[in-house]
């Protein structure tokens, strides 16, 4: 009889065991590397999910992961081969996944007859052009470990949507760079206020954009902030979502009182319509 004993108690702990190292074997097969959400088309914005202790790169350049296993990267307008993820495990498996942009179809608009400087800006504007688009680069380089990138994000501003994402204008028959963010018609001095939690990495008057901001949202996420009446933040300034940190204004190069407001992961440039819901009715 204690033999029998001995033996169920021998078998359960074989059980056991068995069970252990089948869980263990598949520990990272069950937290997985997946798209947690997010929307995998060009400007879209998607969030990763793998184990918290795993080594993450993309297409072979590291990619930051939070202490909750969770990264972000973006898709540029016009990207479309896929991207490839691998994470490399503490005890030393791998997982891999390739992410492929769906395609998207663009508005173009152009315009002919213009006078010839009005398309190609002289030299004294192209070096300020230049040294403004230094000054942004740099802003947008940041790569912190915030984590305003998880929030929902909120419109800025309410309005009317008079710009969006990815049209294109010809101008005298000479493509011009896409508009890579959501313009929002509203009255001068209404608040503008941060879509998500982030720190100001940037406070300028600039050519094209006029009183710039630009917010940096964790692991290369950013917004920036164009053409306003003023600026309430100064850089290095931490603020929360919701908090205003400027006004609606008509700066820069501008025909009319609007936001534009744009999203980059470091150089790519994202659609912020496709952070938020439909624009509120008030």
């Amino acid at each position: 009889m204690m033999g029998k004993i001995m033996r169920i108690i021998n078998i359960t702990r074989y059980r056991i065991f068995v069970i252990s190292a089948f869980l263990l074997a598949t520990s990272h097969v069950a937290t997985a590397l997946e798209v947690h959400s997010g929307h995998a088309t060009q400007g879209g914005m998607i969030i990763i999910k793998t184990d918290p202790d795993a080594t993450l790169t993309v297409d072979d350049q590291p990619l930051m992961l939070s202490d909750t296993g969770f990264a972000v990267l973006g898709f540029h307008r016009d990207d479309t081969s896929a991207i490839h993820l691998h994470a490399t495990y503490s005890d030393g498996s791998d997982a891999y996944l390739a992410i492929t942009p769906e395609p998207r179809q663009f508005k173009e608009q152009r315009i002919d007859g213009l006078p010839s400087h009005m398309v190609t800006p002289p030299q004294a504007v192209l070096d300020r052009i230049a040294r403004d688009r230094k000054l942004v680069s740099k802003a947008r380089s940041a790569s912190s470990a915030l984590m305003g990138w998880q929030q929902d994000f909120i419109w800025p501003t309410h309005g009317i949507i008079t710009g969006i994402y990815g049209s294109r204008r010809i101008l005298n028959g000479q493509p011009r760079a896409p508009h890579y963010g959501i313009d929002i018609a509203a009255a001068t001095g209404t608040p503008v206020k941060a879509p998500a939690d982030g720190i100001i990495t940037m406070v300028d008057d600039l050519y094209f954009t006029g009183i710039t901001i630009i917010m940096d949202h964790g692991h290369g996420i950013s917004s920036t902030f164009l053409h306003l009446n003023k600026a309430d933040v100064q850089p290095g300034q931490t603020v929360k979502q919701g908090d205003v940190i400027g006004s609606v204004g008509s700066s820069g190069r501008s025909t009319g009182a609007h936001l534009d407001w744009r999203i980059n992961w470091f150089d790519k440039r994202l659609d912020p319509a496709l952070l938020t819901g439909p624009m509120p009715d008030s």
